[in-house]
């Protein structure tokens, strides 16, 4: 008699937030680059001041489309002087 196969363990999905809220944009991602991506786009033309945060988040056991964030993984602003994207991980 052959052994039944080992059940397989389900891994969620990493997904990463990003908002902008100065840009009045934000997002759910499973590529923390493309965050860090929309938020370079979002920041470069957001007025002067405007900060940014990218997080690690998980769906909402009530799969009511809430996320809980875990941890933020970085943040951004973009310089009150100069207008560049500034990053602070």
């Amino acid at each position: 008699m052959e052994t039944p196969p080992a059940p397989r363990r389900w891994n969620p999905p990493r997904l990463f937030s990003w908002d902008v809220p100065a840009a009045s944009t934000s997002g759910v991602t499973d590529d923390p680059q493309r965050a860090i991506r929309h938020i370079k786009q979002a920041l470069a033309t957001a007025p002067l001041g405007s900060r940014a945060t990218v997080k690690r988040v998980a769906l909402g056991c009530a799969l009511n489309g809430e996320y809980h964030v875990i941890d933020q993984v970085a943040a951004a602003r973009r310089d009150r002087t100069s207008g560049k994207v500034v990053w602070e991980l």
